[in-house]
């Protein structure tokens, strides 16, 4: 008897030659989050056994399917294409902040460059806040496994998603 090959499953498999930071990303989001988080080792583990990994891995997907990077910009863009774009209440997601992972960051980055981004980020905020309110329906934040085999094109089609540009 002869052994049988395992099933190839091509939504697990990293998609050469395309990005999540295009709109129309033919990859699923667990894809992307494989290409976010390649890119981006020295992220916070998001072992969603835990609150934090939990949490992590929620606003990582944000990332993927908002298509934003980890500079300081986007991740200003990605709180708020999360607060304005997903199903997390502003004060819930204030709550998951002052976890003691995430309330390091701005003293890691510094308060005084974030200050000067978010600042300079501010036309975009506005741009992404626009076209949060026209989306369809909002992202389940953490409502995200079942949708990690589902390609990112469509998931942005469902919610009516237009991502910003990347330069």
């Amino acid at each position: 008897m002869q052994p049988t090959a395992a099933a190839h499953d091509p939504t697990t498999e990293p998609i050469t030659g395309a990005s999540y930071l295009e709109q129309d990303y033919p990859g699923t989001l667990r894809q992307g989050l494989q290409q976010f988080r390649s890119e981006n080792p020295e992220l916070i583990a998001a072992d969603t056994s835990t609150e934090v990994g939990h949490l992590t891995m929620a606003h990582d997907c944000c990332h993927v399917l908002f298509g934003l990077t980890t500079q300081i910009t986007d991740e200003v863009l990605a709180d708020t294409w999360t607060i304005a774009g997903s199903t997390v209440t502003i004060r819930k997601y204030a709550e998951y902040l002052k976890h003691d992972e995430f309330a390091q960051l701005p003293k890691t980055i510094g308060y005084g460059k974030i200050l000067v981004e978010s600042i300079r980020s501010l036309p975009k905020v506005f741009t992404v806040i626009r076209r949060a309110r026209k989306m369809t329906s909002k992202w389940p934040m953490f409502g995200y496994a079942e949708h990690l085999d589902t390609p990112v094109a469509e998931l942005r089609r469902r919610h009516n998603i237009q991502i910003l540009p990347h330069r």
